[in-house]
């Protein structure tokens, strides 16, 4: 049984982990571009590629942010990050990322706003965009499913954990843009998938293996991010979605579509088992 000063000092580290992760990625997100925009531009002077562009931005801004967030988890005494079973968990989780992005494409296919582009890649490119992801999803999950959620799930319980790390990763993404009520929704599914893959797993890996699946095939394999076009490293397939916004057809893509709410509702539904089976306070220590 744990003392009231136990508690209260669990309560108190997660209350500290939560303000100061939200502010400090607020501000990460909020100078971190302009930053590395500047750096860009002095390090890669001369013409550089869009590539070698899309690829520092991404390393000065995802960097900033594994470090905070490593720093944070060992300060906080997170727990384990991968979870118990690391590579059985990354492996399952990038089946569920991959075939939730082709059901959200499907969606999007049905409702006719799937349209072919025509973008050509370069296999070197796409392996070094793979990369750059891989980073990119890291960064992001190490944050908040390997530092913000198991701090909270000590203190508050899993259920409770999951729905504010969730809702914090959907509110910073909106940051500095106009978002559409669908978007704010998409992201806050999403989070929730990503917290209860790592609730299951008891670490963060078989979110990681998500989170990089579906934005290596958005970006990488069909060219769906950004909308129209494809990025700096190509695509293996491009595809571009057109007409109805809320199928896709707009800057946002499928983040502002009722398909990917509707595959992350098929995908997030069976792990609510686990959700239910979560139990406030057993995991303190």
């Amino acid at each position: 049984m744990l003392t009231a000063s136990r508690r209260d000092k669990h309560h108190l580290r997660a209350g500290g982990v939560l303000v100061v992760g939200t502010l400090a990625m607020v501000a990460i997100l909020r100078f971190g571009p302009p930053l590395a925009t500047r750096l860009t531009d002095v390090l890669l002077s001369g013409g550089p590629s869009d590539a070698a562009l899309e690829a520092l931005f991404t390393i000065i801004v995802s960097g900033a942010m594994l470090v905070v967030a490593v720093a944070g988890a060992w300060l906080s005494r997170a727990g384990s990050l991968l979870g118990p079973r690391p590579w059985r968990g990354f492996a399952f989780g990038l089946s569920l990322g991959l075939a939730g992005l082709l059901l959200a494409a499907a969606y999007a296919w049905l409702a006719g706003t799937v349209v072919p582009g025509g973008a050509h890649a370069d296999p070197k490119l796409l392996l070094a965009g793979l990369g750059v992801v891989l980073l990119q999803v890291v960064a992001e999950e190490m944050y908040f499913r390997g530092w913000m959620q198991p701090v909270l799930e000590r203190s508050w319980g899993g259920p409770l954990a999951v729905m504010i790390t969730a809702a914090i990763f959907a509110l910073v993404h909106c940051l500095g843009e106009a978002r559409s009520a669908v978007t704010l929704t998409n992201l806050l599914l999403g989070g929730i998938w990503f917290g209860l893959l790592a609730l299951r797993g008891g670490g963060m890996a078989s979110a990681v293996g998500a989170h990089f699946a579906w934005n290596a095939a958005e970006q990488v394999l069909l060219g769906l991010d950004p909308n129209p076009g494809v990025g700096g490293f190509g695509a293996v397939v491009d595809l571009d979605l057109a007409g109805s916004a809320l199928w896709g057809g707009s800057p946002e893509g499928l983040n502002a579509s009722l398909a990917m709410t509707m595959a992350l509702v098929v995908f997030v539904t069976p792990l609510l088992t686990v959700w239910r089976k979560a139990q406030p306070g057993l995991a303190l220590a």
